[in-house]
């Protein structure tokens, strides 16, 4: 991005969040969030996730995680924009809904931070998400649930 300015870094923010929440309840991301990318993304997530990616390998691995086990996504993170670095920093309390898309609720309450970097041409080039893990709570759904999806096959 020729002109990485806090309103340009704003606007980014605020483009990236409303397209990545709208892919849940659909588990539609690659759609919601075309174009948004640089054709490779150096990935690193605390879930493991990591390495440098095209956009098509996010997308397949989200489609069968966080995509599929999660309905609903509520974030308003707070942002920072880095313009010496051409990078955004969101971060905050998440609420999400894991259910598998079976309909059967489980409100996890937990706190996210990503930090994108974009390229010359305004494309995301680096994606890092930070969480905890290991949060008790929200293994218990995901385990939950995991059974359900089992026992629905």
């Amino acid at each position: 991005m020729t002109d990485f300015t806090i309103e340009t870094g704003e606007a980014e923010a605020a483009k990236f969040h409303a397209a990545f929440a709208a892919g849940f309840a659909a588990n539609n991301h690659a759609e919601t969030m075309a174009g948004m990318f640089a054709e490779k993304i150096d990935v690193e997530w605390s879930d493991g996730f990591a390495g440098d990616k095209t956009p098509s390998e996010v997308f397949e691995q989200f489609a069968k995680s966080w995509g599929f086990m999660v309905s609903n996504f509520l974030w308003s993170p707070d942002t920072i924009v880095d313009t010496s670095n051409d990078k955004i920093i969101m971060f905050g309390r998440l609420i999400i809904n894991i259910d598998g898309k079976l309909g059967s609720p489980n409100l996890i309450d937990n706190k996210l931070s990503f930090v994108l970097k974009y390229d010359s041409a305004g494309k995301i080039c680096q994606w890092t998400g930070y969480w905890d893990n290991t949060y008790a709570p929200m293994l218990e759904a995901l385990g939950k649930v995991s059974a359900a999806l089992e026992a629905a096959k």
